[in-house]
């Protein structure tokens, strides 16, 4: 009998294995699709970049407060019924982004969109914390953002070699939202294979698992302020501010340095999220090996992020293609610091029985310093040009260093305790 109960799991487990990657690559394909043509919008509907910038901002704005609520209710109600309404919603939203031409429009739609897609990681993370083992468990996080990430190299490609090159960038969204209907057919039967036995999230059954829980301890303000996890925060706040920051306006950045037609820059960019997803595999094979800390290795990668936005200062108007380089790097630094603070220091709240809900907390504080960037960004290159960009880039990195390396001691004594 316990045979039969090991193999179900394993089965479980192996069917997530394969959905939660899907899942991530149609977030990030009908979430990112919209910073991707944000270059060819400014140049085809001749507004400004802050204006441009509004819908991403209030995406951003929504996702990350919806993180907040999506998490809290990833932890009492069944997460594969969330993430089902989850991808319907931003697949018509999609569709939606590609039949409106006003802004005003069009930012409503997004800002809605953002919170859609807050309630697709935080039930996740619920799912693969129930099916799998603490390694499987980090092994699968690696694979699902390695799928987010090609989500968005695929939506680099086809939006400069196909629809803008050869239509108009309104077919992204059209693609994305298709791609999105396909992938939650997949889902929602993946879904009734994976349970066979019933839904094991039913609060029916759980009922037994409620006497349990009673016994966990109470995270409290005093146990969060001595851990460290505030300057944790404030670091994966610079983190998000980087990563999405950079990715978002390098298109344009390079378009207006050098030149180049908003389909030339966009498909040139491609460069950014294939170098996050060696990032993401190198960073996920240094931490089964060598790292067993999480702030501390965040910290060393942050520093070398720090590097790169440092060289960009000095050599961003050189060549193109130098600029590409440097500015991927410091992307996919990011995106390894992103593994340990947003995957890895939500695990660590397992023993409060708070892991959707510090997921959901946590991943909204990288979309505080998204949102923020992308709109600070836009415009302190409108008023004060690139180069003040590229430094404040670099400054962002600094501080992002020093709050890894100062939570270091106290998230330590955390952990162990």
């Amino acid at each position: 009998m316990a045979s039969k109960l090991n193999t179900a799991k394993k089965t479980t487990a192996d069917i997530f294995a394969i959905l939660c990657p899907l899942i991530y690559f149609a977030s990030y394909l009908t979430r990112k699709d919209y910073s991707i043509v944000m270059a060819a919008i400014t140049e085809t509907e001749h507004i400004t970049k802050s204006v441009a910038g509004i819908p991403e901002s209030l995406a951003l704005i929504s996702y990350g407060a919806g993180q907040i609520i999506s998490g809290i209710l990833g932890d009492k109600i069944k997460p594969h019924k969330m993430i089902s309404i989850g991808l319907t919603a931003t697949a018509i939203f999609n569709t939606a982004m590609a039949l409106v031409s006003d802004p005003t429009a069009r930012a409503v739609i997004w800002f809605l969109n953002g919170f859609a897609q807050s309630m697709l990681w935080p039930p996740m993370v619920r799912i693969l914390a129930a099916v799998m083992d603490e390694k499987r468990y980090n092994n699968v996080c690696v694979n699902v953002n390695v799928a987010g990430i090609s989500g968005t190299i695929f939506l680099y490609l086809t939006s400069s070699l196909i629809w803008i090159r050869f239509f108009t960038w309104k077919y992204t969204f059209f693609a994305s939202a298709v791609l999105c209907f396909v992938i939650l057919t997949m889902w929602l039967i993946g879904c009734k294979k994976a349970f066979p036995d019933g839904d094991p999230f039913d609060k029916k059954k759980a009922k037994a698992a409620d006497t349990d829980e009673k016994k966990l301890p109470k995270l409290t303000f005093g146990v969060i302020m001595s851990s460290g996890f505030l300057l944790i925060a404030l670091a994966i706040i610079f983190q998000g501010a980087l990563r999405d920051g950079i990715t978002d306006w390098v298109p344009t950045f390079i378009s207006e340095t050098f030149a180049l037609k908003s389909s030339n820059a966009i498909l040139k960019s491609v460069l950014l999220p294939i170098l996050g997803v060696i990032s993401l595999k190198v960073v996920g094979a240094i931490n089964n090996k060598l790292v067993h800390e999480e702030t501390k290795g965040a910290g060393w990668i942050f520093a070398v992020g720090l590097a790169c936005c440092a060289a960009l200062v000095f050599c961003y108007t050189s060549n193109q293609y130098i600029t590409l380089t440097v500015s991927a790097l410091a992307v996919g630094t990011m995106h390894g610091v992103n593994f340990f603070l947003v995957c890895i220091v939500p695990a660590r709240f397992e023993k409060y029985g708070m892991v959707s809900t510090m997921s959901g907390i946590i991943n909204s504080l990288t979309y505080v310093g998204s949102a923020a960037a992308i709109y600070i960004f836009g415009a302190v290159s409108e008023f004060f040009g690139w180069n003040a960009v590229v430094i404040t880039w670099a400054i962002t990195a600094v501080l992002g260093t020093l709050c890894c390396f100062l939570a270091a001691k106290p998230w330590r004594k955390f952990i162990r305790s």
